[in-house]
């Protein structure tokens, strides 16, 4: 069961909002456990510093907000 969700937050009118409510951001992946979704946290980071294009660069914002969270977290719920 996967229990873990690896979120990233909307970009709004082209600009990351990490302070929009969880239920709004988007899910990359599902991990079983909360060990697995922070290793990927980390290589997702370190991957985004390194784009140069437009889209990747803007998608590397969003990235370096990404959350793990519970799959049961109310903060989820819309």
């Amino acid at each position: 069961m996967l229990a873990w969700y690896a979120l990233i937050p909307p970009l709004v009118g082209g600009q990351v909002a990490p302070g929009a409510p969880l239920a709004q951001w988007e899910q990359i992946r599902a991990f079983d456990q909360a060990e697995q979704c922070e290793k990927m946290m980390i290589a997702y980071a370190q991957q985004a510093a390194a784009q140069t294009d437009n889209a990747a660069r803007a998608r590397a914002r969003q990235v370096q907000y990404v959350r793990c969270v519970w799959a049961g977290d109310p903060r989820l719920k819309p």
